[in-house]
């Protein structure tokens, strides 16, 4: 049976993250892409002028991800950054945890549908 069957709960996670360097957003999409699978040719950048001013991912977030202590050196942010998360409840409730295993994380709002959830937030080192 395909995993995307519409029987299967959804596992994909689409991650934006803004309001930060380059360098921020590609250390924490960099973070997610170790513990979640991402699907191949789906991130990218987006902004105006030539500067990207949102980074974005696609991840399975089928499992929990690999727990943070056997990941690599500790992730260091510059400054605060927001990060998008919407997908199906427990997958986002996933890649949530993973953020708050390495960041602090504050929750800036969420929205909640049937079968999907969208949630805000706010990460620090």
């Amino acid at each position: 049976m395909d995993r995307h069957d519409k029987d299967i709960p959804v596992a994909e996670v689409v991650v934006a993250v803004g309001d930060c360097s380059e360098e921020d957003a590609r250390a924490v999409l960099d973070l997610l892409e170790r513990s979640f699978p991402a699907e191949s040719g789906a991130g990218g950048a987006a902004g105006g002028g030539g500067a990207a001013t949102v980074w974005s991912a696609v991840l399975d977030a089928a499992e929990p991800a690999e727990p943070a202590e056997r990941q690599a050196a500790p992730v260091r942010l510059n400054g605060a950054v927001t990060v998008t998360l919407q997908g199906g409840p427990r997958a986002v409730e996933r890649v949530q945890a993973a953020l708050a295993a390495r960041f602090t994380v504050e929750e800036m709002g969420s929205v909640s549908g049937d079968q999907e959830r969208e949630i805000e937030l706010r990460i620090r080192s």
